[in-house]
């Protein structure tokens, strides 16, 4: 959930963005507020990464049915703030820890649930440094954010994808049974990245101290 509406993929208008306004619709006018979408999605995310982590075929299914209903959560919350006039500066730090939190969490899970397979102990490893370097680039991305002038983003999507749409794949990797080759990658790209925001964020404070 946002306070300011983003100018990036032409004001909300990805796929996932207009489902989510879809379903919220029909809640305007009653009891259910934005906050209670969002703290709904914590314990969603937290129930998909606990059934990941435990490594069972099964329940890694599950897992990944869970974590499309926290994606399609985090739509949504932002959207019942968006049409309902319901922004608010608590909505917004919810939204980023839930965020802060899930993220991480989901590779960390994804780290144990690995732990037997062909990567062994080096699984929870790699889940360690991948986890850790989310948490790095979401919390980096707010401060480069602040610092920066209205409107500018991290990062920009396309006109009808967001860049956190690429959570929603997730679930993909999990029913594919590529988990060991994401983990591997985003250990690699993550920490990659998380660099490239902090670069960016001292730059930008910089020129904010400089200007």
């Amino acid at each position: 959930m946002v306070v300011d509406e983003p100018t990036d993929v032409a004001l909300n208008q990805s796929y996932a963005h207009l489902i989510a306004r879809v379903l919220v619709r029909p809640l305007l006018g009653t009891w259910v507020r934005p906050n209670h979408i969002t703290v709904l999605r914590v314990f969603v995310g937290l129930g998909a990464c606990a059934l990941l982590a435990t490594g069972v075929p099964v329940l890694e299914f599950w897992s990944g049915v869970l974590w499309l209903g926290t994606c399609l959560l985090d739509r949504a919350d932002g959207e019942l703030a968006r049409i309902g006039d319901m922004r608010s500066e608590l909505g917004r730090v919810l939204d980023f820890y839930s965020d802060l939190i899930l993220d991480s969490a989901w590779f960390l899970a994804m780290g144990f649930a690995l732990r037997h397979g062909a990567l062994g102990g080096t699984a929870i490893a790699l889940g360690v440094v991948t986890s850790v370097s989310m948490l790095i680039c979401i919390g980096m991305a707010e401060l480069f954010e602040r610092q920066s002038q209205p409107g500018v983003k991290t990062f920009y999507g396309l006109k009808r994808f967001h860049p956190d749409d690429a959570l929603f794949l997730f679930a993909l990797f999990i029913w594919l049974h590529v988990l060991p080759l994401v983990l591997v990658a985003a250990s690699i790209c993550t920490p990659v990245i998380a660099a490239a925001i902090t670069i960016r964020y001292f730059a930008a404070r910089k020129r904010a101290q400089t200007g």
